[in-house]
């Protein structure tokens, strides 16, 4: 996929947004998700073509017969030290839809808003079975968080 995890600079890695239904990895998932008959979470770089230049950290859902179900936007954009990501990416506007797929009903944390428990709460309270978290975060970062936050964030909306 040509999604880059954009680290301090706008450019050159916002050449690779792309259209949330038309994008080039957009349609190689829906492919995939015909081919194999499987639904596909796709985390793309989004460029609204409506809005012009305005750049989102997106998921897209795919269900298995390669249908667009909708996307996810990422709703908190970190702001840590000098790592800031609103120099690129805009804070979502899509809320915390639950996709209704082939195989069950599903969330999606994009990236950081794992973070953020209200996240994980308004999927349950919106009737998600699984919620998943598509990141570009490595180690060192605050990749031995996850599972604590998942396993908590299960705990907590049971």
């Amino acid at each position: 996929m040509p999604f880059a995890f954009c680290t301090r600079e706008r450019l050159p890695w916002s050449e690779f947004a792309e259209d949330a239904r038309t994008g080039p990895s957009v349609q190689f998932c829906i492919q995939m998700a015909k081919q194999y008959r499987m639904v596909v979470i796709c985390p793309i770089l989004e460029r609204d073509s409506t809005r012009g230049e305005v750049i989102w950290n997106t998921a897209v859902v795919i269900n298995n017969d390669g249908a667009v179900l909708g996307i996810q936007r990422k709703n908190h954009i970190p702001r840590v030290g000098d790592f800031n990501e609103s120099t690129y990416y805009c804070e979502g506007n899509t809320g915390h839809p639950v996709f209704h797929t082939a195989y069950g009903r599903i969330g999606i944390a994009v990236c950081y808003d794992r973070h953020h428990p209200l996240n994980w709460l308004m999927l349950q309270l919106n009737g998600a079975e699984i919620v998943f978290n598509p990141s570009a975060t490595i180690a060192g970062l605050s990749e031995h968080l996850w599972s604590v936050e998942a396993r908590n964030a299960a705990i907590a909306n049971r």
